[in-house]
Parts: structure tokens; sequence; C-alpha cells
């Protein structure tokens, strides 16, 4: 059971050392993981833009309020 307990905590001992250690590659960040964070800033940016658009016209319409005609139903009128 000693053994078993040792070796336990000398793997996760290694094994947090060794991911808390950066690596030559992690220095910075390379063109296309820039340019794929802007690809999906410019998809939010094209879906935030209407949904936004929308959601104003909706606050409008809720504010001023809509003034509505009685609509008269073409042949409903039973004159006669």
């Amino acid at each position: 059971m000693k053994k078993l307990l040792l070796q336990a905590g000398l793997m996760f001992g290694v094994a947090g050392s060794a991911l808390a250690a950066g690596g030559s590659g992690s220095s910075g960040s390379g063109l296309m993981v820039i340019l794929f964070f802007s690809f999906v800033g410019v998809i939010i940016l094209f879906q935030a833009i209407p949904s936004l658009i929308l959601f104003f016209c909706v606050i409008k319409e809720l504010v001023t309020g809509r003034q509505t005609k009685s609509a008269t139903i073409p042949g409903s009128d039973k004159s006669g």
C-alpha cells in the first residue's frame, strides 16, 4: 500500500511540474490562431448587428405603441 501511494505521489508531483512548465512553443500565438479568432469575431459581429437592430425595433414598438384602425372585412356588410 505504501508503494502504491509513493508511486501515485511521484506521478502526480512530476505531472504537475511538467504541466506548469512552458515549452519553447508557447512564446506567442501563431498567425493561424490570430486569423481564427479574428474570423470568429467577425462571425459574432455579423450575428450581433441584426439582432441588436431587431431588439431596438421591438423596444421602440413596445414604447410607442402602434395605432391600429378597425379593419372591416369585405363582404361582412349584411345590409340589404
